[in-house]
């Protein structure tokens, strides 16, 4: 994800949150460190669900795996609000809002 990215993920969260921008920039920054990891393996992280709780995932967008689950073309343009990604545990599709990303598991580190 580009530092362009970065900043309008970081300004959208600022603008549905209302947090201090020092704060959405970091979460920003984070989910893209979160999604970049993703690419190269299966990361542990946890976001907010609609009910409130919290939800431990482990999920990959390696391209082996995306490959292997894809089954036709999206139907419409991504959500550029949203994370999309393969859930290893449950072997399906899944998203969750960016706003509501609270942390990762950084590779070599434990939870």
């Amino acid at each position: 994800m580009e530092t362009n990215a970065v900043e309008k993920d970081a300004k959208r969260i600022h603008e549905v949150t209302g947090r201090p921008m020092a704060e959405c920039e970091e979460q920003a920054k984070q989910i893209a460190e979160c999604v970049r990891e993703m690419c190269d393996r299966v990361v542990e992280f946890f976001y907010l669900k609609k009910d409130g709780t919290t939800r431990q995932a482990f999920g990959t967008l390696q391209q082996e795996v995306v490959i292997a689950h894809v089954t036709s073309q999206p139907s419409k343009e991504p959500n550029p609000d949203l994370v999309t990604y393969f859930d290893t545990e449950a072997q399906a599709w899944r998203s969750f809002k960016k706003v509501n990303f609270k942390s990762y598991v950084k590779q070599g580190q434990q939870a």
